[in-house]
């Protein structure tokens, strides 16, 4: 699998490139980009590789400036020190990152994923439609506008004030649509409670979280419940009144 890394600080590009090489021996880095504009001059002059490893902070900016001046089809897994917007916005967009120092499992995890995704039929290459308001996203921390969903049938790009109400389901999650569709995703409600807190999105009830633009009425009882723009009533959990109330005052 050919590979490059874009990565400012030599030692951490030299220790990613040694973590590389363990975590799969047929891995063959092509090269190290240490800003913005090396690592464009390279990919404008080279067959982009399979896979890519970018920190996001670089010398001369952040790297989602690259994939302003190029076409990327490379797969990616961005490499970051910790910064919950940065990741939140990239967790949306079903892109995989690494938190430094790089743990070698989840490097591991990273890489089989990455492998899975070059040997299917579509490949999965990031949606470069979709990188742009990522990259505008994470520079201005504006609200993602979409989110990445993977279906039984695909993945596909909804945006996220297009979501009214999201249900679990054991281990999936039923996600309802402004439009009337309703979408069956193989990810716990938990894992959208983490993606969606703090963009308009409140988790109710161990089965129910909610976009807060559809709330139409809060009915006061135990927990209480709240009415949808469609008439639709779900129940407040105790333990999650607390959390919408303060939602909703902010909202």
């Amino acid at each position: 699998m050919k590979t490059l890394i874009i990565e400012d600080e030599a030692l951490a590009a030299e220790r990613l490139r040694k973590m590389l090489l363990a975590a799969d021996p047929h891995i063959e880095v092509l090269a190290t980009c240490n800003s913005i504009a090396s690592a464009v001059d390279w990919l404008k002059k080279n067959p982009h590789p399979d896979l890519i490893c970018m920190d996001i902070e670089l010398s001369d900016g952040k790297c989602f400036a690259i994939f302003q001046q190029v076409d990327i089809t490379s797969q990616l897994i961005f490499v970051t020190a910790y910064d919950e917007y940065a990741i939140q916005a990239i967790k949306l967009n079903a892109l995989d990152y690494l938190l430094k120092p790089v743990n070698k499992s989840e490097l591991e995890t990273a890489l089989i994923k990455v492998k899975k995704n070059l040997s299917s039929v579509r490949g999965e290459m990031p949606d470069l439609k979709n990188m742009e308001s990522l990259v505008q996203g994470i520079a201005h921390h504006v609200k993602p506008k979409k989110l990445a969903i993977s279906t039984m049938e695909g993945s596909t790009f909804v945006e996220l004030d297009n979501i009214v109400r999201l249900e679990a389901d054991s281990n999936y999650t039923h996600i309802y649509l402004l439009d009337g569709r309703k979408l069956l995703v193989p990810r716990t409600l938990k894992e959208y409670d983490e993606l969606l807190s703090g963009f308009g999105f409140c988790r109710i009830h161990s089965a129910h979280m909610v976009n807060l633009s559809f709330v139409e009425k809060y009915v006061k009882g135990e927990g209480g419940q709240i009415i949808m723009h469609d008439g639709k009533a779900i129940d407040v959990s105790k333990l999650k009144r607390g959390d919408l109330m303060k939602a909703l005052a902010i909202n």
